[in-house]
């Protein structure tokens, strides 16, 4: 069973079928061919790609239900707008994903015809952690232990005002002139904004790349007179 916008795939009257599998991301690499060079230059673009997971479902058919208005709500459940949303699976429940569907057409006319068909999510090839989801306070020296093999982008809220430093493991976050109480620092969408989030303050950043908290102990150091409020965002390969 999963969980998409909210909703069970079982509440909408679906099982899964048989027969899926489980996709896995592809790390984004460039081959370039160089005239008058054997073999080809990778470029690694330091990102892993989106993956498609095809999920098999069979509509449930029981008497007395109007098959038509069901199929029409599981369309609309599926394809209301094309973007990522919360998705959670039974089979792996300490972990969100995040999730699209965008191919609604041929789920409507399947389940029509056959009464099965396949979905096709959208992954982000990250899936988080849920208990790492949760903002906490983190002071001075405390260390938090990312279990698993790639780089965690946390947003941190960082109360305090002038020139701060937070120090993640070996590298350094600087931050000048800040003002209005804080600042919002969000690793995974490369931004800095207010505390509000209306304004950028880019300029206010003198450090790169974004803070991470690498696979490993993650000892973080946070002045005196500055609170730090993070989001650490664990994650895994889905």
């Amino acid at each position: 069973m999963f969980t998409y916008k909210n909703r069970t795939s079982r509440s909408m009257g679906l099982t899964i079928g048989t027969g899926i599998s489980y996709p896995a991301p592809s790390r984004d690499i460039e081959f370039i061919d160089i005239a008058g060079r054997d073999g080809s230059v990778v470029v690694d673009k330091n990102r892993y790609e989106d993956v498609t997971w095809k999920i098999p479902v069979i509509l449930n058919l029981e008497s007395n239900t109007d098959v038509e208005q069901r199929i029409t709500q599981i369309t609309n459940w599926l394809l209301t707008d094309v973007r990522y949303h919360d998705f959670l699976w039974s089979s792996d429940p300490d972990f969100i994903y995040r999730a699209m569907c965008h191919q609604q057409y041929n789920v409507d006319r399947l389940l029509r015809t056959l009464g099965k068909a396949i979905i096709n999510f959208r992954l982000h090839p990250v899936k988080y952690l849920s208990a790492a989801l949760t903002e906490r306070q983190v002071t001075n020296n405390t260390n938090i232990v990312n279990p698993y093999n790639i780089a965690a982008k946390p947003r941190m809220r960082i109360l305090g005002s002038n020139n701060i430093t937070i120090r993640v493991r070996n590298s350094e976050l600087r931050l000048q002139g800040i003002a209005n109480g804080g600042c919002i620092v969000d690793s995974e969408s490369q931004t800095i904004t207010s505390l509000d989030g209306q304004r950028t303050i880019f300029e206010r950043m003198t450090s790169y790349p974004f803070p991470e908290l690498l696979p490993g102990n993650n000892n973080i150091t946070v002045p005196s007179g500055v609170q730090l409020h993070m989001v650490p965002r664990l994650g895994a390969l889905v």
